[in-house]
């Protein structure tokens, strides 16, 4: 059986002669092997990998640097060179050992093909990216928009809807090529909109299209005018005003949301919000029933 990095490959028994030819190709071919950093066990090849790479010189000198220790992940996939060779491969794409769908593909490669000659570039030691904490970075990195909007009317009325309107957020995208060849791709852009009024009621949801352009679609009722502390204790009319409020603070919340991919199909990120707040006065029209001869 095959081994790659402890993932064993169960072979059917349909193949036990390939894989004998396989093993004697293997030992007649050890520096291949050797400089993939894979060496031959009783159960197999074994294609796990131990070692550092040195960010400075070993020097004692006052101030010098200590070797650093780069984890690089295992020899896991087989791949070959344009159909000619194979060789393993850390990285996707390729034939992958831990998933026993692909013991035969792995087995005939290597019966069919030699091994690559020389050191592949896919053992050489390389800076270990986990890409989700890339991609994060890059996510919070963004100029993130914060909310822009105003109500319609200025002053709002009484058992009348007012109208929120929200500019058009910016969305954003980001690209870059990784220290292993990967190309990293993030996304950003506003998936929901929530309103707080202020006034007691539940904060609302809402898609973005139906926020941006003319107001209308996010609209509220006030049922209680805004006003003064002294107005509400004293003037006749300060029971009809709002308990606690002068202006109502209406906050409005954009959710953000990521995806990103690197080589693969796309994955969500997550979401970050941004917020911000307008202070909204509310008023109440009184009609005035006009007798007849003027009293």
């Amino acid at each position: 059986m095959l081994r790659s990095y402890g993932a064993r490959l169960a072979v059917p028994l349909l193949f036990t002669t390939i894989v004998i030819l396989v093993g004697l190709e293997i030992a007649r071919s050890p520096r291949a092997d050797a400089a993939d950093v894979c060496r031959m066990t009783p159960s197999g090849v074994d294609c796990s990998y131990s070692g550092s790479t040195s960010t400075s010189s070993s020097s004692s000198k006052l101030g010098a640097t200590k070797p650093t220790h780069t984890p690089l992940p295992p020899l896991r996939y087989l791949a070959t060179s344009g159909g000619r060779c194979w060789y393993w491969s850390r990285y996707r794409p390729g034939f992958d050992s831990w998933n026993p769908a692909y013991d035969q593909s792995i087995i005939l490669t290597r019966w069919r093909l030699p091994a690559c000659s020389g050191r592949s570039a896919a053992a050489a030691p390389v800076t270990v990216i986990d890409v989700s904490v890339r991609a994060w970075a890059v996510f919070r990195s963004f100029p993130l928009d914060t909310p822009r909007f105003n109500m319609s009317p200025d002053t709002g009325i009484t058992n009348l809807a007012s109208r929120l309107h929200l500019e058009q957020p910016t969305t954003f995208t980001h690209a870059e090529t990784l220290p292993d060849g990967r190309r990293l791709e993030v996304h950003a852009w506003v998936t929901a909109v929530w309103v707080e009024w202020s006034d007691g009621t539940p904060a609302s949801g809402h898609a973005l299209a139906s926020a941006v352009g003319d107001p209308g679609a996010v609209r509220h009722t006030y049922s209680l005018k805004t006003c003064p502390p002294d107005y509400r204790t004293s003037h006749l009319d300060g029971p009809k005003c709002h308990p606690a409020q002068d202006r109502y603070p209406i906050t409005t919340t954009l959710v953000w949301t990521a995806r990103y991919r690197a080589g693969a199909s796309w994955q969500q990120l997550g979401t970050i919000d941004r917020a911000s707040s307008i202070r909204y006065d509310v008023d109440e029209i009184l009609g005035v029933l006009q007798l007849p001869g003027g009293t």
